[in-house]
Protein backbone atom coordinates (compact mmCIF):
# COMPACT_ATOMS: atom_id res chain seq x y z
CA UNK A 1 0.00 0.00 0.00
CA UNK A 2 1.67 3.23 -0.83
CA UNK A 3 0.94 6.34 1.06
CA UNK A 4 0.14 9.94 -0.34
CA UNK A 5 1.63 12.12 2.10
CA UNK A 6 2.07 15.23 -0.06
CA UNK A 7 1.15 17.32 -3.42
CA UNK A 8 3.09 17.00 -6.77
CA UNK A 9 5.06 19.63 -8.43
CA UNK A 10 3.03 18.81 -11.45
CA UNK A 11 -0.09 19.47 -9.12
CA UNK A 12 1.07 22.70 -7.76
CA UNK A 13 2.28 23.97 -11.12
CA UNK A 14 -1.83 22.81 -12.45
CA UNK A 15 -3.57 24.44 -9.73
CA UNK A 16 -1.39 27.64 -10.48
CA UNK A 17 -2.05 27.41 -14.20
CA UNK A 18 -5.77 27.10 -13.69
CA UNK A 19 -5.93 30.57 -10.83
CA UNK A 20 -3.84 32.04 -13.33
CA UNK A 21 -6.26 31.31 -15.89
CA UNK A 22 -8.94 32.43 -14.06
CA UNK A 23 -7.91 35.85 -12.93
CA UNK A 24 -6.72 36.64 -16.64
CA UNK A 25 -9.64 37.71 -17.85
CA UNK A 26 -9.91 39.73 -14.30
CA UNK A 27 -6.92 41.80 -14.57
CA UNK A 28 -7.99 42.96 -18.19
CA UNK A 29 -10.56 44.97 -16.31
CA UNK A 30 -8.36 46.85 -13.87
CA UNK A 31 -7.48 49.49 -16.02
CA UNK A 32 -11.76 50.65 -16.76
CA UNK A 33 -11.83 50.07 -12.64
CA UNK A 34 -9.41 52.61 -12.28
CA UNK A 35 -10.50 55.27 -14.68
CA UNK A 36 -13.84 54.78 -13.31
CA UNK A 37 -12.48 55.88 -10.07
CA UNK A 38 -10.60 58.56 -10.92
CA UNK A 39 -13.14 59.72 -12.41
CA UNK A 40 -15.76 59.57 -9.84
CA UNK A 41 -12.80 61.16 -7.47
CA UNK A 42 -13.46 64.03 -9.93
CA UNK A 43 -16.48 64.59 -10.15
CA UNK A 44 -17.00 64.05 -6.29
CA UNK A 45 -13.88 67.36 -6.01
CA UNK A 46 -16.18 69.02 -8.21
CA UNK A 47 -19.11 68.92 -6.90
CA UNK A 48 -17.93 69.66 -3.09
CA UNK A 49 -16.95 73.00 -5.10
CA UNK A 50 -19.78 73.80 -6.77
CA UNK A 51 -21.67 73.17 -3.41
CA UNK A 52 -19.36 74.93 -1.41
CA UNK A 53 -20.05 78.33 -3.70
CA UNK A 54 -23.97 77.31 -3.81
CA UNK A 55 -23.57 78.32 0.16
CA UNK A 56 -21.65 80.93 -0.13
CA UNK A 57 -23.92 82.74 -2.69
CA UNK A 58 -26.95 81.76 -0.73
CA UNK A 59 -26.06 83.35 2.25
CA UNK A 60 -25.11 86.33 0.43
CA UNK A 61 -28.02 86.66 -0.93
CA UNK A 62 -30.47 86.15 2.03
CA UNK A 63 -27.96 88.95 4.01
CA UNK A 64 -28.78 91.10 0.48
CA UNK A 65 -30.87 90.10 -2.44
CA UNK A 66 -28.83 91.85 -4.59
CA UNK A 67 -25.44 91.18 -3.20
CA UNK A 68 -24.38 88.87 -5.82
CA UNK A 69 -23.86 89.30 -9.59
CA UNK A 70 -23.30 86.54 -12.58
CA UNK A 71 -19.47 85.47 -12.84
CA UNK A 72 -16.72 82.79 -12.83
CA UNK A 73 -13.48 81.89 -10.88
CA UNK A 74 -11.01 79.28 -10.87
CA UNK A 75 -11.24 76.97 -7.93
CA UNK A 76 -8.35 78.05 -5.06
CA UNK A 77 -8.26 74.74 -3.98
CA UNK A 78 -8.05 72.40 -6.67
CA UNK A 79 -5.96 73.00 -9.64
CA UNK A 80 -7.57 72.75 -12.95
CA UNK A 81 -11.07 73.40 -11.71
CA UNK A 82 -13.38 76.06 -12.77
CA UNK A 83 -16.47 77.37 -11.24
CA UNK A 84 -19.82 79.56 -13.06
CA UNK A 85 -22.40 80.86 -11.41
CA UNK A 86 -25.53 82.62 -12.48
CA UNK A 87 -28.02 84.97 -10.80
CA UNK A 88 -31.22 85.87 -11.99
CA UNK A 89 -34.26 87.77 -10.55
CA UNK A 90 -37.35 86.03 -11.59
CA UNK A 91 -40.10 87.84 -10.03
CA UNK A 92 -40.11 91.09 -8.32
CA UNK A 93 -43.10 92.86 -6.40
CA UNK A 94 -43.55 96.82 -5.79
CA UNK A 95 -46.47 95.30 -3.29
CA UNK A 96 -45.54 95.59 0.32
CA UNK A 97 -44.92 92.68 1.79
CA UNK A 98 -43.51 90.44 -1.01
CA UNK A 99 -40.06 90.32 -1.41
CA UNK A 100 -37.89 89.31 -4.58
CA UNK A 101 -37.47 85.81 -6.29
CA UNK A 102 -34.05 85.30 -7.73
CA UNK A 103 -32.82 81.85 -9.44
CA UNK A 104 -29.04 81.00 -8.60
CA UNK A 105 -26.88 78.65 -10.77
CA UNK A 106 -23.61 77.51 -10.28
CA UNK A 107 -21.28 74.70 -12.30
CA UNK A 108 -18.26 73.46 -11.76
CA UNK A 109 -16.28 71.47 -13.98
CA UNK A 110 -12.69 69.90 -14.25
CA UNK A 111 -11.29 72.47 -16.79
CA UNK A 112 -9.40 69.55 -18.64
CA UNK A 113 -8.02 72.04 -21.91
CA UNK A 114 -7.25 75.07 -19.76
CA UNK A 115 -9.41 77.18 -21.89
CA UNK A 116 -11.15 78.78 -18.83
CA UNK A 117 -14.31 77.72 -19.96
CA UNK A 118 -16.57 74.27 -18.98
CA UNK A 119 -16.86 72.85 -22.30
CA UNK A 120 -19.07 69.27 -23.21
CA UNK A 121 -17.44 66.39 -22.34
CA UNK A 122 -15.29 67.59 -18.95
CA UNK A 123 -16.68 66.11 -16.01
CA UNK A 124 -19.18 68.73 -14.94
CA UNK A 125 -21.19 69.28 -11.80
CA UNK A 126 -24.37 72.03 -11.73
CA UNK A 127 -26.53 72.41 -8.61
CA UNK A 128 -29.89 75.17 -9.67
CA UNK A 129 -31.65 76.63 -6.17
CA UNK A 130 -34.00 79.43 -5.67
CA UNK A 131 -33.70 82.15 -2.81
CA UNK A 132 -36.26 84.59 -1.73
CA UNK A 133 -35.61 88.16 -0.11
CA UNK A 134 -36.93 89.28 3.10
CA UNK A 135 -40.12 91.29 2.20
CA UNK A 136 -39.48 95.04 3.25
CA UNK A 137 -41.00 95.75 6.27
Amino acid sequence: MKDDAGVTLIEVLVAAMLIGLALAPLMQLYPGILAADEESDLEMRVGTVAFRKMEEIITVLRDSIGGVVSGAETCGDFPGCRVEWTIATEQSSGVSGVGQLVTVGVRACADANGNAVCDTGEVQVRFDDKVTSRPPQ
